[in-house]
């Protein structure tokens, strides 16, 4: 039996991410004055780069930085032992705290195509 999904962080995460788009696009096309195939183009870059940002974070690229800030801040300001000893054990820990996270990057980057999406139309009607 498939467990229940969770739709709610999704929902919140496309909401987010279409009211930061919206606010790039006004920014661009009332506020700086330039073309609004500038404005919904620059919004579909914004939100499809955050979306491969979050990814790339949730895989644990950058999972050696957190690693050795944490080893470095308990080294140097707390008393207490070090909580993982090797780099192995934290990822271990941090995959299976992960695993149970909603992967809300889909979210956001469905939001950026459509951006693209709503960018090619633009440039097709500016083109005829």
């Amino acid at each position: 039996m498939k467990p229940k999904i969770n739709w709610k962080p999704y929902i919140i995460a496309g909401i987010i991410s279409l009211l930061l788009g919206i606010f790039i696009f006004i920014l661009f096309f009332v506020i700086l004055k330039k073309a609004a195939l500038d404005g919904v183009s620059f919004a579909a870059i914004i939100l499809l780069a955050g979306a491969g940002l979050i990814w790339v974070a949730r895989e644990g690229f950058f999972d050696i930085f957190s690693y050795g800030f944490r080893q470095l801040g308990s080294t140097m300001f707390s008393k207490k032992a070090n909580e993982y000893n090797d780099f192995a054990g934290y990822k271990e820990y941090k995959f299976c705290v992960r695993e149970k996270r909603s992967k809300y990057y889909i979210s956001v980057a469905i939001v950026g195509a459509l951006f693209l999406i709503a960018t090619i139309i633009l440039y097709l009607i500016y083109k005829l």
